[in-house]
């Protein structure tokens, strides 16, 4: 009997589960309830030198930082300089990076839950003067080819990253019925 047909279409449906599971979406800091240039410095930027792929957000430091979506806590960092980060594999095959934590509270290969404390805002080492912030980005593991711009130099790139901006504004927008 051969296997290879039946591993493929366990692979298969493994993968599409990923794409089966509901996408919750949560604002990632506690009291950032919307999200304009005046709570935030939103440069998503894909490709080049100095290439912003996601947004920082700023608060104070120790304000606690909430998981955008239900996800399996992949990998925890502890930089030497002390700076934290999480990466949260949710759904749609999303890693969701949370970095400039000063504290963590998950572990690696645990679950998360829309909206469970994942850790606390703390500040980059090499920031001066020392903004305390979360920096949140999001990279999708299957390219998104629909966000393919050939004009843009390094447009491939934009196909492996969400907009985090969007990600968020569009999930409010839709709670309050208002529109962009």
């Amino acid at each position: 009997m051969n296997k290879k047909p039946l591993l493929l279409l366990l692979a298969l449906t493994i993968f599409m589960i990923g794409y089966w599971i509901p996408e919750d979406r949560h604002v990632p800091v506690e009291g950032a309830q919307t999200y304009n240039l005046a709570n935030i410095a939103y440069g998503y930027k894909v490709g080049g030198i100095n290439a912003q792929k996601g947004i920082n957000i700023f608060a104070n430091k120790g304000t606690p930082v909430e998981a955008t979506t239900s996800g399996l806590v992949l990998y925890h960092d502890n930089t030497p300089d002390g700076e934290h980060s999480v990466w949260v594999l949710g759904a749609k095959w999303r890693l969701h990076h949370y970095a400039n934590l000063d504290q963590v509270s998950v572990k690696t290969a645990s679950w998360v839950k829309t909206g469970q404390k994942i850790g606390t805002i703390g500040a980059p080492a090499h920031s001066t003067p020392a903004a305390t912030s979360l920096y949140y980005s999001i990279r999708s593991l299957p390219p998104q080819v629909t966000e393919w711009k050939p004009a843009q130099s390094m447009g491939l790139d934009q196909v492996f990253y969400v907009n985090p901006h969007e990600f968020l504004t569009n999930y409010q927008n839709d709670k309050t019925g208002k529109h962009p």
